[in-house]
């Protein structure tokens, strides 16, 4: 799998403060990492950093192979970012924001224009005005900005701000849709950690500027132990046969500490103590249980 960004051993102070130690993490071709952290955890500096907008004291950051500060242009011609909110002129219209944008930069054919309306679903409104945009129709023209120049690195930091359900429903189908049309990979920066567990493939968790978790999705949510939610009849009776690990969740519902070979010696005991068994489920973690879990807190935001 192609190598579209690698971020290795930065550091970043402001004064004497370290704000960032040693952050490392990559992103290949059409993965979706999710970037997530407390406030003040350093998401948007090392965003600034990748992008060029600030220094760091050490470290190397690589683009398609192009290290971003000996070769800067060459490491950054594909890359296409939001950072905070899309800059947008609200007295034109969409078609218009994106002409500008698309004269900005060299050998760019005027069908790209029209590839991106279509890529981000703006053909009905994109001859209208930006002002009477909503504001999950305005991150779509951002993104269709920010991918005129065919970039495979897209950039979004914090993107579902303000949006409303729809809106970001809207924002995840339009990124998936992206990886797979564009093979594009996405390093997105977000708070709505329900979100990002439903399109992300991977996840970086960073806090107090280290890295603590770095890994796919699906990796980051396991548990130490199996555990199965097991729907019954009635709880009452159980710690008689249950372990003492074992849980009694609620009126109905248990929960076992046990792995999959031995689910159905379980399954068997309760049968012979005369219970019925309506439902059994492995249990998961949510994206927002693994980033408590790393991050050793209550605190998201």
């Amino acid at each position: 799998m192609k190598n579209i960004l690698e971020v290795k051993n930065i550091n970043k102070f402001y004064g004497k403060k370290q704000v960032l130690e040693d952050v490392s993490f990559t992103i290949h071709e059409s993965e979706i990492l999710g970037f997530i952290g407390p406030n003040g955890s350093g998401k948007t500096t090392t965003i600034k950093l990748i992008l060029g907008l600030q220094s760091m004291k050490s470290g190397e950051i690589t683009i398609n192979g192009y290290n971003i500060k000996k070769d800067f242009s060459k490491a950054i011609e594909r890359v296409g970012a939001i950072v905070e909110s899309p800059d947008l002129y609200m007295y034109l219209t969409g078609r218009k924001n994106l002409e500008l944008i698309k004269d900005m930069y060299k050998d760019i054919p005027d069908g790209r224009v029209e590839d991106v309306i279509e890529l981000v679903g703006l053909s009905n409104r994109i001859d209208d005005k930006v002002s009477k945009y909503s504001l999950g129709m305005r991150q779509r023209l951002g993104i269709a900005a920010a991918i005129i120049n065919k970039p495979n690195l897209l950039i979004l930091d914090e993107p579902t701000n303000g949006l409303d359900p729809e809106g970001i429903k809207e924002l995840r189908d339009l990124l998936k849709g992206l990886v797979k049309k564009e093979k594009i990979g996405i390093l997105i920066s977000s708070h709505n950690l329900a979100e990002l567990d439903n399109f992300c493939t991977d996840v970086c968790i960073i806090k107090k500027g280290k890295i603590l978790t770095n890994k796919t999705i699906e990796d980051a949510k396991k548990t130490n132990r199996e555990s199965y939610l097991i729907r019954l009849n009635k709880t009452t009776g159980l710690k008689k046969i249950l372990y003492k690990e074992d849980e009694i969740v609620d009126s109905d519902t248990i929960r076992v500490y046990t792995e999959k070979d031995n689910i159905n010696d379980v399954i068997v005991k309760l049968i012979e103590a005369n219970y019925k068994i309506y439902g059994i489920t492995k249990e998961e973690l949510s994206l927002e249980d693994a980033f408590l879990n790393a991050a050793g807190g209550n605190e998201i935001d």
